[in-house]
């Protein structure tokens, strides 16, 4: 499996990820920020990562498929993701550690993953 083949796994779970943030943002973001996901502010925060994250993911897609560079929407979608890292380690006493650590987990090994290979994304 080369990278373009895993940046566009990772643009197919952004996606998926973004996608049930937005219909469902109480219970799929409970998963990662707990159970103030109830309030009606926070189902918004949520509702606007989701809308990031399927942008970020049909952009990325979109350019792997076509003729348009992949590399700049790989590393904006890297670049979110270690933002959600930090920001997650930042809240991890109000999150639990139960909560934050796969969030961390995930989003540290994508947005590292991405940065290291983004060179070799695009066809020379």
């Amino acid at each position: 499996m080369d990278h373009r083949q895993i940046v566009r796994i990772l643009a197919c779970a952004r996606i998926a990820v973004g996608a049930g943030l937005l219909v469902a943002p109480g219970r799929v973001g409970g998963r990662w920020i707990g159970p103030v996901t109830g309030d009606g502010a926070a189902r918004l925060a949520v509702r606007s990562l989701a809308v990031r994250d399927l942008a970020l993911g049909v952009g990325t897609l979109r350019a792997l498929t076509g003729e348009e560079p992949a590399r700049p929407w790989a590393l904006a979608g890297a670049a979110s993701d270690l933002v959600d890292a930090a920001g997650t380690l930042l809240a991890v006493r109000r999150v639990g550690v139960r909560r934050a650590l796969p969030a961390v987990a995930i989003a540290l090994a994508a947005g590292v993953y991405t940065v290291s290979v983004a060179d070799q994304i695009d066809p020379a």
